[in-house]
């Protein structure tokens, strides 16, 4: 199976899983919403990187519940944050990827150096740098659009910051719209500044972290596909074999 999108149900769980190559050893896991693996997939194909990966989104049983590290008031309308994190990372760690990554498994061809990382855009992409943080089995973090505004979050990263550090290079991308912080919503206007400062903490001048922070043109909703694209990209071509 090469270059192939497969769609199968992991423990309840609506997974689509898109195989590029013999051998992947980095593989993608990656919460997805309303989001176009295939255009993913496309935009890394024509970028030729000679890295064989797999891309392994899966969907959340409830968005706001299942990416959402602690229980949240509403940032906008009615909709609460139900602090169901845990439970999304316990699938990931004891269903999902021994699934992919088993010894049998038609993905990995039996593979032995993997490299893993947390991918996810608006509230997934926060859920990526939360459950990176939380869990040895990553190695990076994809975060576009990431939502940093989260009540708690810059709270969580200062007095949690060592959790990041895993005794190796670990892998960060974060990007942003340059319109994202120009909202009347006071909250979700942090995210520019909540951004920067994520990136200052953890990123700066740090031994154990290679990272990036890219600015994308436009708002929350411009190309959210291709901002995925860009930051599995950075990750392929960063990421030291």
């Amino acid at each position: 199976m090469i270059n192939k999108l497969t769609t199968v149900e992991v423990c309840n769980k609506t997974c689509y899983i898109y195989k590029s190559g013999v051998n992947p050893c980095l593989i993608f896991y990656w919460g997805i919403g309303e989001n176009d693996i295939e255009a993913v997939a496309a935009y890394l194909e024509k970028r030729h990187t000679g890295r064989d990966f797999i891309i392994a989104a899966y969907e959340a049983d409830n968005w706001n519940d299942g990416f959402s590290p602690w229980k949240a008031r509403p940032a906008f309308g009615n909709a609460v944050f139900g602090g169901n994190a845990d439970k999304t990372l316990d699938w990931l760690e004891n269903k999902y990827i021994p699934y992919i990554e088993a010894a049998d498994s038609e993905y990995i061809n039996g593979a032995e150096e993997i490299s893993r990382f947390t991918v996810g855009y608006s509230l997934a992409g926060l859920f990526a740098l939360w459950a990176y943080s939380r869990s040895s089995f990553f190695a990076g973090a994809v975060s576009c659009s990431g939502s940093l505004w989260y009540e708690g979050w810059l709270d969580y990263v200062r007095s949690e910051k060592e959790t990041f550090y895993k005794g190796k290079t670990g892998y960060i991308y974060l990007s942003l719209g340059n319109k994202e912080e120009k909202t009347k919503n006071r909250q979700m206007a942090a995210v520019g500044n909540n951004t920067r400062e994520m990136y200052g903490l953890l990123c700066e001048s740090q031994e154990h972290i290679k990272c990036t922070l890219e600015w994308n043109l436009g708002g929350h909703f411009t190309d959210p596909d291709i901002r995925i694209a860009k930051g599995i990209y950075w990750i392929l071509i960063n990421k030291v074999k």
